[in-house]
C-alpha cells in the first residue's frame, strides 16, 4: 500500500502546475463559444434538436424499388386534423363548425390548406372519361341510359356537356373515387363516422388537411402548432380534435424531453446536493464541487452537436444523467481529502491511478458503443466519454487547489461519522457460501433470457396521440405506408390487370380479419381491357341511343356528329397519365415510373402478424412480387444492433480486465465483482421477471458496468484489510526507489512507526474509499434510477437495468472490499 504522505506533493508537477489549470480553462471558454454558435437564433451554424426516431437508426439496406417506393412516402410535413362535436344536436354542430373554423384561421401563417381542393380536382379530361364507368352504371339499361342522359339536361345542377359526356359519366366517377363517409358541405369537407362506430347518425368531423411551410422538426412551429390547437381545445371545451401527423409526434417527442430533462436532472441534482450536503456539511462550497459535472457537459455538448450536425433529443436526456457518473470523481477526490490528509492536499498522489484507471475503463466501455452502426448509440456514446473526461479534467487540475473548511479533516467531522458507521454498518466478511450460490442461481436463469427488439420501444408518443391517429386512418381508411407490396409486370395493361387480380387475395385477408384498408391502383383505374370494352359500349350508346334523347330534348340532330367525333378520339388512360392529373394526386404513391416495366405499389394499413406473413408468402412464390415488412425489418435490425453491441462490451470487459490485471494481479477479482456481479444479476432479475432484453437495456447495463468498475477499483485500491499487496504494475503511485530504501539497515529502526502509521493512513483511505463508493452508487441511483420512471420506452428500459443493476453493484462492493 502506498504510503499517504505529503511527500512529492509540496511542488507542482506535471497536472499540477498552474498552466496545464489555465489551458483547460482555456478550452472551456472555446467550447463556450461553440454552444453559442449553435443555440444563437442568428448563428449560421444554428443546430437542430432532432426527434426523429428514424434519426437514431442506421441506413436500412432495402432493395433500390423499395427505396424509391419509400421516398414517395414524404408525408413530414402534412398533417390532418379532424374537428369533431359532442353529439349530433344543433348547438354542438355548430360549435364543431366554429372550432374549425378558427382553427383553420390559426393555422393559415403556418401550413397551406389543402383540403377543400380534393373534391374539385376529381373531373376528368375529356377525352379518357369514356373509357371510366363507375361501376353503379354498369348494370344500366339502354331505357336508363337514356333517362340518366335526359336528367342530365333538365335537373337543376346537372352536367350540360352532350357534347363530351352526354351520360353523366364524370359526375359518377367522381362520386365513385370520393369516400362514401366524405362530402363537402358549407364549403368545408364533412367526414362522417362510420356507423360501427357507436356515434350518432348526422354526427362527423370538420376535415383540415395541410402541409406545412416550414418544417415539422422546427421548433418554432412545433410551438405555434401547439398553441393554436390548445386555444381552439380551451375556446371550445365540448369539441373533439383528432390529430395525425408527424409534427405532433415531434412536438410531444420534444415536448417529453423537455420535460424529463427538467425533472430527472432536477431530481438527480438536488438529490446529489442533499447526499453532499448530509455527508459533507459544507453548503456554500458545493456548488464548487459541482464544477466538474457542468464543465463535462460544457465541454461534451458543443464537441458532440458539431460532430454530429445535429443533436437528438434522447442524447440531452441522456446527458441529463451524466450527472450520476461523473460526480463519482468529484466524491473520491473530497472524501479522500477529508479523511486520509491533513491539510486537504498532501497523500493525493495515491488516488490519482484509481481516479485515472477509473476513467480509463468507463471511456473504453462508452467508446465501444460508437463502433455500433447505429447513430443515436454513437452520439450518446460520444457525448457520455466527453463528459466524464471533462469531468475528470476538472477534478485533476481544479478541485485539488481548493482550500478545505478548517473542520474538514477532524476526526469528528460528518464525513467522518458517517464513513466510520459505513465501516461498522458493512463489515468485510460475508458468507461467501451464500454469495456462490446467488451468482450460480442467476447464471442458471440466464438460459431463459429472451431479446425484445419491437419497434415500439424507440416510439416516445403518448398513447393517447398513437390512438387519435389510428383513428384519423381508420376514418379515412389510409393506409400508414410501414407495408407494402410492390407489383412488376411488361407493360400497363399487365400490371393493371396483375393488381385486379390481387384484388381478391386481399379481400380473403379482410374477411379473415388478418388485413384492414389498402390501397392500390386497381382501385382508381380499370384495367386497360375493361377500358377499352367501357369505349365500344359508349361509343354504341353514342351511336344508337343519344338521337333519341336530343330528339325528346328538342335539341338539333346535328349535336350528334360532334357527339360521335369526339367519342372517336377518346382513349384508355394509363397509369401513368393518371398520377399526372389532379385527380390522379392520390395514385402517385402507388406507381413507380420506369422505363423497363410497369412497376406499382399496394399500400397497407393495419396487418395482423398472420395476414403480414401470407403476404409475404405470397411474394416469396413470385419474382415479380416484392413484400416489404417495414417495421419488421427496424426490429431485425434492432436486433442485430443488440447482438453487435453485445459482443463489443464483452469485448470491452476483456480489454477491461487485462488492464486492471497489470494493475491488481491477483486482486484483479475485487475490481470485477462489483461490475461482473451486477451484470449477471440485472439480466438474472429481468429473466425472472419475463421482461425481454432490448437494446436500450444493454445500454443501462453499460452503464452499470462503468459504475461498477470505479467501485471495483477502489475496493482493489483501498480493500478493507491492506495486509495482502503486491507489487503493483502500470500507474504505480509508489516510486520503486521508495522499495528500496525499504532495505537500508539506516531505516530498520523507524520500521515499526512507519508501519504503525502507514496502516493508520491505510485505514482512512480505505474508510474514504467505501464513503465515496457508497456515496457515488447512491447518487447514481437517484441519476438513472429516475429514468425507469420516463414515459420514454427506451429511457424506462435503461433505467430499470441501471436501478436493478446500480443496487446489485453495491451490494457486492462488501465481498469485494473484504
Amino acid at each position: 500500500m502506498p504510503r499517504m504522505t505529503g511527500r512529492g506533493d509540496s511542488h507542482d508537477t506535471g497536472l499540477d502546475r498552474a498552466a496545464w489549470r489555465w489551458l483547460w480553462a482555456g478550452v472551456l471558454l472555446l467550447c463556450a463559444v461553440l454552444l453559442a454558435g449553435k443555440l444563437a437564433p442568428q448563428s449560421p451554424w444554428r443546430g437542430a434538436i432532432d426527434t426523429r426516431i428514424t434519426a437514431m437508426l442506421p441506413a436500412q439496406e432495402r432493395s433500390p424499388l423499395a427505396a424509391r417506393a419509400e421516398s414517395l412516402e414524404d408525408t413530414a410535413n402534412r398533417l390532418v386534423i379532424l374537428v369533431g362535436a359532442r353529439d349530433a344536436s344543433a348547438a354542438s354542430l355548430k360549435q364543431r363548425d366554429a372550432a374549425a373554423q378558427t382553427l383553420r384561421q390559426a393555422l393559415a401563417p403556418l401550413a397551406t390548406l389543402d383540403d377543400g381542393k380534393s373534391l374539385k380536382s376529381l373531373r376528368l379530361p375529356a377525352e379518357v372519361q369514356p373509357a371510366l364507368i363507375a361501376p353503379r352504371l354498369a348494370e344500366l339499361s339502354d331505357e336508363q341510359w337514356q333517362a340518366r342522359a335526359l336528367r342530365q339536361l333538365f335537373q337543376p345542377g346537372g352536367q350540360r356537356d352532350l357534347i363530351h359526356d352526354p351520360f353523366g359519366l364524370a359526375g359518377a366517377w367522381q362520386d365513385w373515387l370520393t369516400p362514401a363517409n366524405l362530402s363537402l358541405s358549407g364549403g368545408q369537407l364533412l367526414l362522417r363516422a362510420p356507423t360501427s362506430s357507436g356515434e350518432q347518425p348526422g354526427n362527423g368531423y370538420r376535415l383540415i388537411s395541410a402541409t406545412l411551410t416550414g418544417s415539422a422538426y422546427a421548433m418554432g412551429d412545433q410551438q405555434a402548432l401547439e398553441q393554436a390547437v390548445n386555444g381552439v381545445k380551451a375556446d371550445y371545451p365540448d369539441v373533439r380534435l383528432l390529430r395525425s401527423g408527424l409534427v405532433f409526434h415531434a412536438s410531444a417527442g420534444a415536448q417529453q424531453a423537455r420535460q424529463e430533462m427538467s425533472t430527472i436532472g432536477l431530481g438527480s441534482l438536488i438529490g446529489v446536493l442533499l447526499l453532499l450536503w448530509a455527508v459533507f456539511r459544507t453548503p456554500r462550497r458545493l456548488p464548487l464541487l459541482l464544477v466538474p459535472v457542468a464543465t463535462g457537459v460544457l465541454f461534451a455538448l458543443p464537441l458532440t452537436w458539431w460532430a454530429f450536425g445535429s443533436l437528438h433529443v434522447l442524447t440531452l436526456a441522456f446527458g441529463a444523467s451524466l450527472i450520476g457518473i461523473s460526480i463519482d470523481y468529484v466524491l473520491h477526490l473530497e472524501c479522500m481529502r477529508r479523511l486520509a490528509t491533513t491539510d486537504g492536499r498532501g497523500g493525493l498522489a495515491a488516488l490519482w491511478p484509481g481516479l485515472t484507471l477509473g476513467l480509463c475503463s468507463s471511456l473504453a466501455a462508452y467508446l465501444a458503443i460508437t463502433l455500433t452502426p447505429m447513430p443515436g448509440l454513437r452520439q450518446m456514446g460520444m457525448f457520455a466519454a466527453l463528459g466524464l473526461l471533462g469531468a475528470w479534467l476538472s477534478v485533476r487540475l481544479w478541485l485539488p487547489q481548493l482550500p478545505l473548511p478548517a473542520d474538514a479533516t477532524r476526526e469528528d467531522s460528518p464525513a467522518a461519522r458517517a464513513a466510520g458507521w459505513l465501516a461498522r454498518v458493512l463489515p468485510g466478511r460475508r458468507s461467501w457460501q451464500a454469495l456462490g450460490l446467488l451468482l450460480l442461481a442467476a447464471l442458471a436463469s440466464l438460459y431463459g433470457l429472451r431479446s425484445d427488439d419491437r419497434l415500439t420501444q424507440l416510439n416516445p408518443s403518448p398513447a393517447s396521440l398513437i390512438d387519435e391517429q389510428r383513428e384519423v386512418q381508420r376514418l379515412l381508411a389510409e393506409p400508414n405506408g410501414l407495408r407494402y407490396l410492390i407489383v412488376q409486370a411488361e407493360d400497363d395493361a399487365a400490371l393493371l390487370t396483375r393488381l385486379q387480380a390481387l384484388e381478391g387475395t386481399f379481400q380473403q385477408l379482410d374477411a379473415q380479419q388478418q388485413l384492414g384498408h389498402w390501397a392500390s391502383l386497381a382501385q382508381q383505374l380499370p384495367t386497360l381491357a375493361q377500358q377499352q370494352a367501357n369505349l365500344g359500349a359508349m361509343r354504341e350508346r353514342t351511336r344508337t341511343l343519344l338521337p333519341q334523347v336530343l330528339s325528346t330534348a328538342g335539341l338539333p340532330a346535328a349535336l350528334l356528329t360532334r357527339a360521335e367525333q369526339a367519342i372517336e378520339s377518346a382513349h384508355p388512360l394509363r397509369p401513368a397519365d393518371w398520377v399526372a392529373l389532379p385527380a390522379g394526386e392520390m395514385g402517385q404513391r402507388l406507381w413507380l415510373d420506369s422505363r423497363t416495366a410497369a412497376i406499382g405499389i399496394v399500400r397497407f394499413g393495419d396487418v395482423t402478424a398472420e395476414g403480414s406473413a401470407a403476404l409475404a408468402r405470397l411474394a416469396a412464390g413470385d419474382d415479380r412480387l416484392e413484400y416489404v415488412d417495414q417495421v419488421a425489418r427496424l426490429s431485425t435490425t434492432l436486433g442485430s444492433i443488440r447482438s453487435e453491441m453485445a459482443w463489443l462490451v464483452s469485448a470491452a470487459v476483456v480489454v477491461i480486465s487485462l488492464l486492471l490485471a497489470l494493475r491488481y494481479r491477483r486482486s484483479t477479482w475485487r475490481a470485477l465483482l462489483p461490475p461482473l456481479g451486477g451484470l449477471v444479476l440485472t439480466l438474472a432479475a429481468l429473466t425472472l421477471a419475463g421482461v425481454g432484453l432490448n437494446l436500450f437495456h444493454l445500454l443501462g447495463l453499460l452503464l452499470v458496468l462503468g459504475i461498477g468498475l470505479d467501485a471495483g477499483i477502489f475496493c482493489a485500491e483501498h480493500p478493507a484489510r491492506s495486509a495482502e499487496k503486491s507489487s503493483a504494475g502500470i500507474f504505480c503511485a509508489e516510486h520503486p526507489a521508495r522499495s528500496a530504501e525499504k532495505g537500508n539497515p539506516a531505516r530498520r529502526a523507524n520500521d515499526k512507526t512507519e508501519q504503525g502509521n502507514a496502516e493508520a493512513t491505510a485505514n482512512r483511505a480505505s474508510q474514504a474509499s467505501l464513503l465515496a463508493i457508497s456515496l457515488s452508487c447512491a447518487s447514481s441511483l437517484l441519476a438513472f434510477g429516475l429514468l425507469s420512471f420516463s414515459q420514454t420506452p427506451a429511457l424506462a428500459a435503461l433505467g430499470l437495468a441501471c436501478l436493478v443493476g446500480l443496487t446489485a453493484t453495491w451490494c457486492l462492493v462488501p465481498f469485494a472490499r473484504s
